[in-house]
């Protein structure tokens, strides 16, 4: 993975302007937890980054076997967990895709960096 530093600015409330590179987006919390919803929660721009990942991973194998992946989406939702975060996924695929292709690129999914980097225990260290 290529570094890339991104930054956030706390603005009002709970509003978060974040930035990387050339590009804006805002985080928020939504009015009845006391934010102004002018963006989504940081929660929910977390299984966005676990979506793109897994969308871009199956769209790069698919690429290289020549197989239709257009209109291919995935839901993932926080489904709690005690210990350990769950989280659950479904996979729709649109195109004309074998089962045993759907499978392979169900699986595919689970191997992107984002997956990779949740699926490890982190470590944060101070700078």
């Amino acid at each position: 993975m290529g570094q890339s530093i991104v930054s956030g600015e706390l603005k009002q409330g709970y509003t978060v302007v974040n930035s990387v590179r050339s590009h804006q987006w805002i985080s928020d919390e939504p009015a009845e937890d006391g934010g102004l919803d002018l963006g989504a929660k940081p929660t929910e721009l977390l299984l966005s980054s676990l979506i793109s990942c897994k969308l871009i991973t199956i769209q790069m194998y698919a690429s290289r076997k020549s197989w239709n992946v257009d209109g291919v989406k995935v839901h993932l939702n926080f489904a709690g967990g005690d210990d350990k975060t769950i989280i659950e996924k479904k996979i729709e695929y649109t195109s004309n895709l074998t089962e045993e292709q759907q499978n392979r690129l169900t699986q595919i999914s689970g191997r992107c960096p984002v997956v990779k980097m949740l699926s490890n225990s982190i470590e944060f260290k101070l700078i």
